[in-house]
């Protein structure tokens, strides 16, 4: 668009030029040029606003999204965390009743000896 008004106003002028119009004419183009250029202007400080406002919204946008990414961060740290000690309270579970049978069986095995070497002993007192 404003390429189109300068080009216009250049056209003008020039064709007014050569021709050698009344002095009315040429105050037209002259409007017409000066308008020309303040449409210019003014689209010129509009286009610098949205620039400028979609600039500011970017930043905002990138500020929410690296925020946001950092509490996903520390919410799976934690999460992992949780995990890990989950993890060592299922091992240190599994342990001790590992431990706690293994000690059982040591103990019933014990009792069975026990009861085997008393056998062994009253069988030999009887035959003897």
């Amino acid at each position: 668009m404003l390429k189109r008004h300068l080009l216009l106003a250049s056209v003008l002028a020039g064709t007014f030029a050569i021709t050698a119009c009344s002095q009315e004419t040429q105050d037209k183009t002259a409007a017409a040029a000066d308008s020309a250029g303040e449409d210019a202007a003014v689209k010129t400080e509009e286009a610098a606003a949205k620039t400028e406002t979609a600039a500011a919204e970017a930043e905002v946008a990138a500020q929410e999204a690296g925020a946001k990414a950092a509490d996903n961060a520390q919410e799976a740290g934690a999460a992992a965390t949780t995990a890990l000690e989950n993890t060592g309270e299922a091992i240190t579970e599994g342990t001790n009743k590992a431990v706690a049978n293994t000690a059982e069986a040591v103990a019933d095995g014990a009792t069975a000896v026990a009861d085997g070497a008393n056998d062994v002993a009253v069988d030999a007192e009887q035959q003897y």
